[in-house]
């Protein structure tokens, strides 16, 4: 066929096909021009309003971008808070953030029909609200960019999905997987730590296989929600017994926090019977930058004990670390 050829490999085929956009079969919606994340970013002109289906961190910080464009941005989602896959308080203050910017957060609702006319979009929620925009949003997740065809020329059964990869991400003889399409974590840390492993591992090279336990997740809003290991709901599904510190970062006169009032928090999740620190989360100003101290203490299994006695430097965002772990011994 013309525009098909073959590439022939000597050494190895790495798969990196990333992922693509999670449609919800809301009624109407494939008939109208809605935006992904893609055409949000590549967009030359803004629009008058702005509506985003999902609260997850794409929607929110794209949502959050556009109305400090002046964009009029709502927001909606089927959960009861911004970012619901990471803390509670972490979700409270991004809805804080975002109602200060004047985003209309439209929360445990879903999006039952949706239209398009010359006047813009009509969305009906599921409770019989309309909203009216001039663009619409979808940012509802996001699947592994792999095809049936794909998936079985590699030998594999079932429906396709994240390509299964072993701990140096080998798919099958031959064949190596990295990035968004092996379903763990669609960042582009994961994509670049994974790549490292895999080449390690094609030219025979030694290292350590993957380890995920300590995968790092920042929601680039304003404050920044960065988070690591496990949250506090997740670890106490997965059977520890857990206690947990936390402390606010105080406010200050940057960004939005003028408006909403407390800058950030710091929260530490603790496996009680060994002090090792099974999860964290750092939002605030430099919440990705804070998160760095707290990636390091739960990949190398770094007891509380030691960060309590650390000396830390004054004056930084960090030594909320230390106050959190004043907290967690106060409720030990």
């Amino acid at each position: 066929m013309d525009g098909v050829g073959v590439i022939e490999a000597r050494r190895a085929l790495v798969i990196a096909t990333g992922t693509t956009p999670v449609i919800p079969p809301v009624t109407g919606l494939h008939d109208t021009p809605f935006w992904t994340n893609r055409q949000a970013i590549e967009a030359e002109t803004l629009p008058e309003s702005l509506v985003v289906l999902g609260g997850g961190a794409i929607g929110c910080e794209l949502g959050q971008a556009y109305a400090r464009f002046g964009v009029r941005v709502t927001i909606v989602d089927a959960a009861e808070r911004p970012i619901a896959h990471e803390e509670p308080e972490a979700g409270d203050l991004v809805a804080q953030a975002l109602t200060a910017d004047g985003i209309t957060l439209c929360l445990g609702r879903r999006a039952a029909g949706v239209a398009h006319d010359p006047d813009g979009f009509r969305v009906e929620l599921d409770d019989g609200r309309t909203l009216r925009a001039g663009q619409l949003l979808v940012a509802t997740g996001r699947r592994p960019g792999v095809d049936a065809d794909t998936f079985t020329r590699l030998g594999l059964t079932g429906k396709p999905g994240p390509l299964p990869v072993d701990d140096r991400l080998r798919v099958t003889d031959g064949v190596w997987a990295v990035g968004d399409v092996t379903g763990h974590g669609a960042f582009t840390h994961v994509a670049t730590y994974q790549a490292d492993i895999a080449v390690r591992d094609i030219l025979g090279r030694g290292g350590p296989d993957a380890d995920y336990r300590a995968l790092p997740r920042v929601t680039f809003t304003d404050p920044e929600v960065g988070a690591v290991g496990l949250t506090e709901h997740q670890a106490r599904e997965g059977g520890y017994r857990v206690v947990t510190g936390s402390t606010p970062i105080p406010s200050t006169s940057r960004g939005w926090i003028h408006k909403a009032g407390n800058a950030g928090i710091i929260k530490l999740v603790v496996d009680a019977d060994t002090d090792l620190l099974l999860g964290a989360t750092s939002a605030g100003p430099a919440g990705g930058e804070v998160l760095g101290a707290l990636s390091v203490a739960v990949h190398a299994r770094v007891p509380v004990s030691v960060l309590e006695s650390m000396i830390y430097a004054y004056p930084t965002f960090h030594r909320g670390i230390q106050d959190a772990i004043r907290d967690l011994r106060s409720r030990a």
